[in-house]
């Protein structure tokens, strides 16, 4: 059976689910506040394109919210009030302004959701999940998450600095805007007791905002977390450690593949799969959101819970900065 999925926004990742939703047959349609900008995406994708919100919810099965970052809220509330499935791109918002009443409506009328944190589906990293979550290594003491790229590198051919993620008030800047590792850390180590950072605009981008966060994270648990967040770095790099007891887990997604060291020495447990690409983890993720809406008893692979979890870090650490004191969460 077809589902019927509306995409709210298209920019690089509105048009990224367009296409992905397509190919795992979805019937798609969007929704552009526009209607100039609207006629031109139809023509693109072969897709009907709404210039009205409510008429572009009441025909579909489930909504996903990819607008900026700043413009979540009002769509995510138009669809729940409608009773619709939700896939919300992440942060989830810029702020934590109205996302009581969308727990609130979630929870009413049981729907389901997911918020797009797509490095939960990368199959080394749920391997370092299961593994470092089932204890088999004794207890997590220290976590290290980076990630980086210069931000006019992102999106080749677009002006970054007309986008969201060059101004921080938005939702950009390198603290939200990067907010995947900052989840990654909770999803591998639980929920988070205090929260320091310090963040600085140190390259010659052309943005209203941090380009570099560096995050520390306490964890309830008492393990330690750090997490170097840029918007600078002349090459790509993203990788995470994990220290244990017993073990320490080494990912690094440029060599790809799961290293597990210990006193007799490394080996690789796991292996990224040949031809893996970044597009196949926002495939992955969505396959899961449209199995859940024939199945809504399958768990979530990142639940709205999550997604404010780390919302409220990146918020958190945001008042660390500016104050230069420790937060407690």
């Amino acid at each position: 059976m077809s589902r019927r999925v509306l995409v709210c926004g298209a920019g690089s990742i509105g048009r990224r689910h367009m296409a992905n939703l397509r190919k795992l047959g979805a019937t798609v349609t969007a929704w552009r506040s526009r209607t100039d900008l609207g006629e031109a995406l139809a023509q693109e994708f072969g897709i009907t394109v709404h210039s009205d919100l409510a008429t572009a919810v009441s025909g579909a099965d489930a909504v996903v919210i990819a607008t900026e970052t700043d413009r979540h809220i009002a769509p995510a509330l138009a669809a729940a009030r409608a009773g619709k499935a939700l896939f919300i791109e992440k942060p989830v918002s810029h702020s934590r302004e109205g996302i009581d009443a969308l727990v609130a409506l979630v929870r009413e009328k049981q729907l389901v959701v997911e918020v797009g944190c797509q490095l939960r589906a990368h199959p080394c990293l749920r391997e370092l999940h299961n593994r470092v979550r089932s204890g088999q290594d004794g207890p997590i003491h220290l976590l290290r998450a980076a990630v980086g790229q210069r931000l006019d590198a992102w999106r080749p051919g677009t002006d970054y600095r007309q986008s969201y993620s060059a101004d921080a008030s938005r939702g950009g800047g390198a603290l939200m805007d990067l907010i995947h590792e900052i989840d990654l850390v909770l999803w591998l180590a639980g929920p988070v007791a205090q929260v320091e950072a310090v963040t600085a605009k140190l390259s010659d981008l052309v943005i209203a905002g941090d380009d570099i966060a560096c995050v520390t994270l306490t964890m309830r648990s008492g393990a330690l977390a750090q997490i170097e967040l840029d918007m600078l770095s002349p090459v790509f790099r993203r990788s995470v450690e994990v220290v244990s007891r017993d073990a320490v887990y080494r990912h690094d997604d440029m060599s790809g593949g799961l290293v597990r060291s210990d006193a007799t020495g490394a080996a690789a447990v796991k292996q990224t799969p040949p031809g893996h690409e970044r597009n196949h983890l926002f495939v992955s993720h969505m396959e899961h959101f449209l199995k859940r809406l024939q199945d809504p008893k399958l768990p979530a692979l990142c639940p709205l819970d999550d997604g404010i979890a780390a919302l409220d870090v990146a918020l958190a650490a945001r008042r660390a900065a500016t104050s230069r004191a420790a937060i407690d969460v």
